[in-house]
């Protein structure tokens, strides 16, 4: 395990989170919201998060996997490399995907008038 790993897991586990938390609502905890744009808001930012909590976890899953295939069919270094280089760049590629759309559902749940506050209980 390398540092980046630690990062891919902790990106993965925050970006699985909110991915969970959204789809844990619905549109009767916000009144003012139409259901349709609720529900429109609701899988934008699902389908945002849900490439880099893949990717994240795919990773590291790719990483333990990739050193144990290594340690028994030995490659040339270059080609080590460039396997890793390839699959580091994917993720960031993907993270970075992910935070940018993360961007665009934030903005359309602001311009919606959705609030993530859980509601209070009354007594």
């Amino acid at each position: 395990m390398d540092q980046y790993d630690i990062i891919a897991v902790i990106l993965g586990v925050m970006f699985t989170l909110r991915k969970l938390d959204t789809q844990s609502r619905n549109a009767a905890q916000q009144p003012g919201v139409d259901p349709e744009d609720f529900r429109r808001w609701q899988r934008q930012t699902a389908g945002a998060y849900a490439p880099g909590a893949y990717a994240s976890f795919l990773r590291v899953v790719f990483h333990f996997l990739y050193i144990r295939y290594t340690a028994h069919h030995p490659i040339s270094p270059m080609a080590f490399a460039r396997v890793a280089l390839l699959v580091d760049l994917v993720w960031l590629v993907s993270v970075i995907s992910t935070l940018i759309r993360a961007h665009y559902a934030r903005e359309m749940r602001k311009r919606l008038g959705i609030v993530l506050e859980k509601p209070q209980v009354t007594r």
